[in-house]
């Protein structure tokens, strides 16, 4: 598998642990800084040059995104961007990978039959996604 065939366009479930929490959410990522990360609570909708924040009906809408750098949405956008590009990332296995981004290593794993995101897992921040239910 070469990282030219990971699915990085996708709508899934995903179970996120990071600082000692386990977060459920959905991800739907249409392309390079487009991305929405749902919790049951809050949902962070990054927009190209937009971000929005969406809670109880509610949306907020910036230019800028408000969150701050420990926020798992924020590093898992960053780390999905990063798989896009080319020469990003290294094959360490047939369906597993290395990369980096802001000195922060990381390891994907994928699928061999269709590409999809199985697992990302990044050390250093202690943070871990597992990515399954993708939608059709």
């Amino acid at each position: 598998m070469s990282q030219e065939e990971l699915l990085l366009t996708f709508r899934c479930r995903a179970s996120v642990a990071y600082a000692g929490e386990t977060y459920d959410c959905r991800i739907e990522r249409q392309g390079p800084g487009v991305v929405t990360v749902r919790t049951p609570l809050i949902g962070y909708h990054w927009q190209g040059e937009f971000f929005s924040q969406t809670s109880a009906g509610l949306e907020s809408v910036s230019e800028t995104c408000p969150l701050p750098e420990s926020c798992f949405a924020v590093w898992i956008v960053r780390f999905l961007d990063a798989m896009q590009r080319t020469g990003a990332l290294t094959a360490v296995a047939p369906s597993s990978f290395e990369g980096s981004v802001e000195g922060k290593a990381f390891t994907v794993t994928a699928d061999p039959s269709d590409g999809r995101l199985e697992t990302l897992t990044v050390p250093q921040l202690g943070l871990s996604v597992s990515f399954y239910e993708y939608d059709p």
